[in-house]
């Protein structure tokens, strides 16, 4: 006969499968390896979940390495440098590169604009300063 759950041969008296220990129920063992009997399907009631790591051939970045990157975005020179290497490397998946450029593109922004206003606001104090009169 065979093992009703692995589907293994073990002798016609046994009471437990010699192979995975699982308890026989007498003479209601199949003739047949339980590996050529159908096997019903599970009934699923929604699509199984996507798995976070490729879809499409892409590797998505997860919210943990995104909290990552901005640790490391915040460390003063070494954040600039990471930025570089994930944003131009060729080893670098396409969402962190994209997410790298566009934090650069953004720093860039905030450092002219910086530059603005500390023109505006000098040449402001400029003017204020050259109309006074000292006495």
């Amino acid at each position: 006969m065979f093992c009703e759950n692995c589907g293994k041969q073990i002798p016609d008296d046994a009471a437990f499968c010699t192979h995975c220990g699982a308890k026989q129920l007498g003479g209601s063992a199949p003739s047949q390896p339980i590996s050529t009997l159908p096997k019903p399907q599970p009934v699923r009631s929604s699509p199984p979940p996507q798995p976070a790591q490729a879809v499409g051939g892409i590797d998505l970045i997860t919210m943990g390495q995104y909290l990552i990157m901005f640790l490391i975005t915040a460390i003063p020179i070494a954040g600039i440098v990471m930025l570089f290497i994930w944003g131009f490397g060729s080893e670098t998946g396409p969402n962190k590169k994209n997410f790298a450029r566009a934090y650069l593109v953004m720093m860039a922004i905030a450092i002219v604009l910086g530059i603005l206003i500390s023109v505006v606001m000098g040449a402001i104090m400029a003017s204020i300063m050259g109309s006074m009169y000292y006495y």
